[in-house]
């Protein structure tokens, strides 16, 4: 009887169990859905961070080669006394990277020294070695200061420099470096040059005879621009001029900064003939020139500017000058 009773009561139990209304049952259920939805919550949550780790690491390499990082180039850059002690400043390019140049300072100074046939009382400095952005080539900027400090250039070294930095401006000569080492220079600018700097953009001879005009004007642009374009500065002047067959006109440009980078630029001109000439066809010219800056001196103003400050005198008689004396060629430091 006992047995047949516990048998009873564990059948019971069972069907209990079995009861899907039974509330110990549905808490079982409960509890095995919540840590399942736990643990798959979890799996997801660790997903999506693996996920945007990626994708922040592919973005992040896109960028970098898209734009990538600009890189610290060697450079060298003189003491700010240096710089402000050199009254003679000037620059040019070296078509080989910076790194190759640093390392070979003292003979880049010591060939500009040789080239520029300076005296023993005078020194080269190089200011600044510079390789712009993503480019093989190096800027120098350099100076030439006296050996002794407190002192300033001497006259005849200022005269023979400034020669010297006319001709390297006009291409007419070139600093002579160590090709191999520093490689080959170009696009020489004077910066900075105490009296000015005239250079002769035509390179015509001097010459001489019977002086009938010299005229002035000035532009607001840069001896470096009007080097590109002088072939067209000669030829419109020379309408203006109305040149006989017997007469030859020589023009000089200065800047009085001592910049061929930085405007304005004064343009002074002579007119010298080879005979007497005619004093009603110097006058027709005085007449002509009287009416040229209204017409901007016969030069294109999309090219030149504005022509400002023309001034002329002619000489119906004649007056026997050398136009180097005229012009001017060495101002005065």
């Amino acid at each position: 009887m006992v047995n047949q009773l516990k048998e009873k009561k564990e059948q019971v139990q069972r069907q209990q169990n079995l009861d899907p209304e039974n509330p110990a049952t549905e808490s079982s259920r409960i509890f095995f859905c919540g840590s399942f939805c736990s643990a798959l919550s979890r799996l997801f949550s660790l997903t999506c961070v693996i996920f945007l780790v990626l994708s922040f690491a592919t973005l992040l390499s896109a960028i970098f080669w898209l734009f990538p990082p600009r890189r610290s180039l060697p450079r060298h850059h003189a003491d700010h006394i240096v710089h402000h002690n050199a009254s003679v400043q000037a620059c040019f390019r070296l078509h080989k990277p910076a790194s190759k140049i640093i390392s070979h300072k003292g003979k880049l100074e010591k060939d500009i020294f040789s080239s520029l046939d300076l005296r023993n009382h005078t020194k080269v400095t190089v200011l600044s070695l510079h390789q712009p952005g993503a480019s093989n080539f190096t800027e120098v900027k350099f100076g030439v200061l006296p050996v002794l400090t407190h002192h300033t250039l001497r006259k005849d070294s200022l005269t023979s420099l400034r020669s010297s930095f006319a001709n390297l401006f006009a291409q007419r000569s070139s600093l002579n470096l160590n090709k191999s080492t520093l490689g080959k220079p170009a696009s020489f600018q004077v910066l900075k040059f105490p009296g000015g700097i005239t250079v002769d953009p035509l390179g015509l001879e001097p010459v001489s005879g019977l002086l009938t005009l010299i005229f002035s004007f000035t532009l607001d642009v840069s001896l470096s621009e009007i080097q590109h374009k002088v072939d067209l500065l000669k030829n419109q002047l020379e309408l203006v001029l109305r040149l006989e067959l017997y007469e030859s006109f020589r023009v000089v440009l200065t800047n009085h900064k001592g910049s061929t980078i930085s405007p304005p630029v004064t343009v002074k001109g002579c007119v010298v003939s080879a005979v007497t000439t005619m004093e009603s066809h110097i006058q027709q010219r005085s007449n002509n020139l009287a009416q040229a800056p209204a017409k901007n001196f016969g030069l294109d103003n999309s090219v030149f500017g504005e022509v400002k400050n023309v001034t002329f005198t002619a000489y119906p008689e004649g007056k026997v000058l050398d136009s180097d004396s005229v012009l001017a060629l060495t101002p005065t430091s």
